[in-house]
C-alpha cells in the first residue's frame, strides 16, 4: 500500500478486498492487524451498505454471509447482520480480526482470565472476569489478537437490525466456525 492510496466515491468492498490482499502480502504476518484495522477505517464510510444475508439468522439472533475467502487462506471478509437483541456467545478467536459496524449500533464485552479468587467470575464463564462494555456506531472499527487475548461477546442492545463488515486472518469458507475458541455455547 503507497502512501497516495484513499478510497473515493464509488469505491466499494473489491476494493478493499484487493488492498486487504496487498497488505496480506507484502507485510510481515505480526503486522496483518493493525494494517487491516487502518485500512478498514479508511474504506468504511465507502463500503455500500450490505444486502441482507441469505444465511438464516441463527439460535443466537444473527447471520453470517462469506463475502470474500482468499484463495491463499491469508483472509475472509464476512458480513454479519445483527437482529436486536442478538448477542454471541462468550468466546476468543484462532486469528487475528478487525471489525467494523456499517450500520446500526453494536456493543462488546470483553473478558480476561481470572487471576485470583477474589475476583468475580462470569457465571457462564466461571474462568473469565468481564472487564468491561463498550457501544459502537457506524464508523468505529475495532481489532482483536488471536486467543487468549480478545475475549469476548458481541450483541446488538438495540431494537434496530446492525450490520457489521469483519475481516479474519484465515481461511473460513469450508468451517466459519473453525475462527472461534468458545468459552461459552
Amino acid at each position: 500500500m503507497d502512501g497516495a492510496f484513499c478510497f473515493k466515491n464509488g469505491t466499494h468492498l473489491s476494493k478493499l478486498i484487493g488492498e486487504t490482499s496487498t497488505l496480506t502480502r507484502e507485510l510481515d504476518g505480526a503486522s496483518h492487524r493493525a494494517a487491516v484495522a487502518c485500512l478498514l477505517r479508511l474504506a468504511l464510510p465507502h463500503v455500500n451498505t450490505m444486502p441482507p444475508s441469505e444465511n438464516a439468522v441463527n439460535e443466537h439472533g444473527y447471520a453470517r454471509q462469506i463475502l470474500h475467502a482468499d484463495p491463499d487462506g491469508l483472509f475472509t471478509v464476512m458480513a454479519l447482520r445483527w437482529l436486536p437483541g442478538a448477542c454471541t456467545p462468550i468466546h476468543g478467536h484462532n486469528a487475528w480480526g478487525c471489525v467494523g459496524v456499517l450500520e446500526g449500533e453494536v456493543g462488546c464485552e470483553t473478558f480476561d482470565h481470572r487471576t485470583c479468587e477474589s475476583q468475580e467470575c462470569v457465571p457462564e464463564a466461571p474462568s473469565l472476569v468481564s472487564t468491561g462494555k463498550l457501544l459502537a456506531g457506524p464508523g468505529t472499527v475495532a481489532s482483536v489478537d488471536p486467543d487468549p487475548c480478545g475475549i469476548h461477546r458481541i450483541f446488538n442492545p438495540t431494537q434496530a437490525p446492525a450490520t457489521t463488515l469483519h475481516i479474519y486472518g484465515m481461511d473460513l469458507e469450508e468451517d466459519p466456525s473453525a475462527l472461534n475458541k468458545w468459552y461459552q455455547h
